[in-house]
């Protein structure tokens, strides 16, 4: 792909398209097949760069897996992945494996907790560490907690963050854990997923609550599938927050496969093209009966105005006619932060302010989103007030500017919610590799690619 791809506006879209799978159920699925005992089938697996780091990461660390003979045999089709029951990983006695993670947050902080829990581990440490970004990301409370629950953990390099080097021991003992000021709901999934493998049962005390609710949900929904009992339970006395508790317990694979949705996050921009444009996208295999938090996303775009429905396997959205306005409004994205950057570029495009709030984790993912989002939103016209927990969006008189040059941040998400303006010029358009490798190509289908 170019260095910078130049779009022009579709022509009011009406289609049904399919997002890749779920990234954030691929690398769950992923991480607790390794661990579970018995060969796990996964299908519908995400086929990007994320899911090739996980692969890459249990591969460097001893852990079996092969393609399932369908078709092409593409990584869609089918996983068929080894589990470790209890090892995470099959490296002779002594070993001392690295692993890179590169950008991917999922793999730093799941495989991490994996590693340091592990009760049988072979090896006698793992190095874990990633790119420049990933190393400026916080690890700091997953770290320490760990460390907390009796796990030994190096810091190779700047205290609460990768590099880091996991020793092997006695997995974790459990217990009770308190959190406070989560800048990612990572750390909390994280545990979540280590927990099985402790020795007591794990009870996690969010004092504050979590950042992106619904991805901790998930989370828990993928483990029962492997036999692991977590639940949200009422605080006893003494306690203030959110509580989790973890059973201790071994995992074991499914029976049947474990069939990945369609990624709820990629398919905001697909159902918000439409909005900006007119026209309707449908996406099968995303409806009320999703996993995903982001799949509620179609309600936000109907508060915009929008024409929105929801089956249990659908979601819908449009505008029967651009003349129909689309209005500004004020919208708490806390359960749903990867939301922002297509809210925030919809809000372009309609009447008076949008204020967008309880998303100051935003500044911890591959790029400072909030800060990022805000220059590129003023290149376009718009006034934007930034805050700590969100944006506050002034849309241009008239409409965007045309012809910007939009950086990207080597963030994903901001090319492909900028990619929905239109008539822009996406620098660095490769970056959508991380989630969808395809999200161009199906642009130039809408007719959206050069002049």
């Amino acid at each position: 792909m170019p260095a910078s791809l130049r779009l022009r506006p579709p022509t009011r879209p009406n289609a049904e398209l399919r997002p890749p799978g779920s990234k954030s159920l691929s690398n769950r699925a992923l991480v607790l097949a390794a661990m579970a005992k018995g060969s796990t089938t996964i299908r519908g697996l995400l086929d990007a760069e994320d899911t090739e780091v996980m692969l890459h990461c249990m591969t460097r660390l001893g852990i079996w897996y092969q393609r399932e003979r369908i078709g092409q045999a593409k990584l869609e089709d089918g996983l068929i992945v080894e589990g470790t029951a209890g090892r995470m990983g099959g490296q002779e006695a002594g070993s001392q494996p690295s692993i890179d993670v590169g950008t991917a947050g999922t793999v730093a902080r799941f495989l991490t907790a994996a590693l340091a829990a592990a009760p049988r581990p072979s090896w006698k440490s793992v190095g874990i560490d990633g790119s420049v970004r990933m190393r400026e990301r916080p690890m700091d409370t997953l770290l320490e907690s760990l460390i907390e629950l009796g796990a030994t953990i190096d810091m190779v390099g700047k205290p609460g963050a990768l590099p880091c080097r996991v020793q092997a021991g006695r997995g974790l003992q459990g217990g009770k854990l308190n959190l406070d000021d989560l800048a990612s709901s990572q750390f909390v999934s994280a545990l979540v997923i280590a927990g099985p493998w402790a020795r007591l049962p794990l009870r996690l005390t969010l004092r504050k609550g979590t950042p992106a609710k619904p991805y901790v949900d998930m989370t828990m929904a993928m483990l029962t599938r492997f036999g692991g009992r977590a639940s949200w339970v009422k605080a006893e006395r003494g306690e203030f927050g959110q509580v989790i508790e973890i059973q201790p317990g071994e995992l074991a694979a499914p029976s049947q496969p474990v069939v990945i949705e369609p990624d709820a996050s990629s398919a905001s921009y697909l159902l918000a093209l439409p909005v900006i444009w007119g026209g309707s996208v449908t996406v099968p295999d995303l409806g009320s009966t999703s996993v995903q938090g982001d799949a509620k996303f179609f309600e936000i775009l109907g508060r915009f105005g929008a024409d929105v429905e929801q089956t249990a396997t659908t979601t819908r959205a449009g505008r029967a006619s651009t003349t129909s306005k689309l209005r500004g409004r004020d919208l708490d994205l806390a359960d749903m932060p990867d939301m922002t950057l297509t809210a925030a570029v919809v809000a372009l495009f309609a009447e008076g302010p949008t204020r967008l709030r309880g998303v100051g984790i935003l500044r911890h993912h591959e790029s400072d989103r909030l800060a990022a989002s805000a220059t590129e939103l003023r290149k376009l016209g718009a006034t934007v007030n930034e805050h700590l927990d969100g944006l506050e969006i002034h849309p241009p008189v008239g409409g965007p500017r045309k012809g910007v040059a939009i950086d990207t941040y080597q963030d994903h998400r901001m090319a492909m919610a900028f990619s929905l303006v239109g008539d822009v010029e996406i620098r660095d358009p490769d970056c959508v590799k991380k989630t969808y490798p395809e999200f161009f190509a199906m642009l130039a289908k809408l007719g959206m690619h050069g002049r």
